[in-house]
């Protein structure tokens, strides 16, 4: 009698245990982010390290659920090899970036040239300061009436991730030429990746802008 009495009270240990430890998926298969540890994510049911680049720190692409170095990042100069300088988070000889800027457009020759942005960033730096000031200048002693910027971005990541970092772009080049007075309308949408065409970063830091066109 005493043994059944003990065999039952270890039956219903057992369940107990069970219920609080729950029938949750062995790691590291998961149905949902609660199922992995700290700082990872649930990717088509298993457990990643990221699910986007938002989730890798900066000079990091998510590739295959882990986070893997940018092949040809720079934060800065020192990150570059001897005559290279960090331009837009790729390095690129200082004699082509040395260029000396085109003369002073009359009656209308000057052009809309694009705004170039850093991996996964919206923040424009003084490279792209200068450029929409030149597109500003460009756009008062043309006269025009309007003008649209379209965000574009390399062909990493995903579409809506894309379209929605292509918008920021955007945004903040719309927000700075109408701080510098541009009278112009101004406009402002996203084509993501959709233009994208570059297979390395060298492509890919052409694919990161902002183009603009008189409307």
């Amino acid at each position: 009698m005493n043994m059944v009495r003990v065999n039952l009270f270890a039956l219903a240990c057992g369940a107990a245990l069970l219920t609080i430890a729950g029938c949750g998926p062995d790691y590291p298969a998961c149905e949902e982010d609660g199922d992995c540890k700290q700082g990872e994510f649930c990717v088509n049911n298993l457990c990643q390290q990221c699910r986007t680049n938002e989730d890798c720190g900066p000079g990091q692409t998510c590739a295959s659920g882990a986070c893997q170095p940018t092949p040809g990042y720079c934060a800065s100069n020192a990150d570059c090899g001897e005559g290279q300088e960090c331009q837009n988070n790729v390095c690129v000889d200082r004699t082509t970036s040395e260029v000396a800027p085109p003369p002073p457009s009359t009656g209308g020759a000057c052009t809309l040239e694009a705004v170039y942005f850093g991996f996964d960033s919206s923040t424009l730096d003084d490279a792209a300061r200068n450029q929409l000031s030149a597109v500003a200048s460009c756009v008062q002693s043309r006269g025009l009436k309007a003008v649209h910027l379209t965000g574009l971005t390399d062909p990493r990541g995903t579409e809506e991730y894309n379209m929605a970092l292509g918008d920021r772009r955007a945004q903040s080049a719309k927000t700075y030429l109408k701080s510098l007075g541009v009278a112009a309308e101004v406009s402002a949408s996203s084509m993501g990746e959709e233009l994208a065409s570059g297979a390395d970063e060298g492509g890919w830091s052409r694919d990161r802008r902002v183009d603009v066109r008189e409307r």
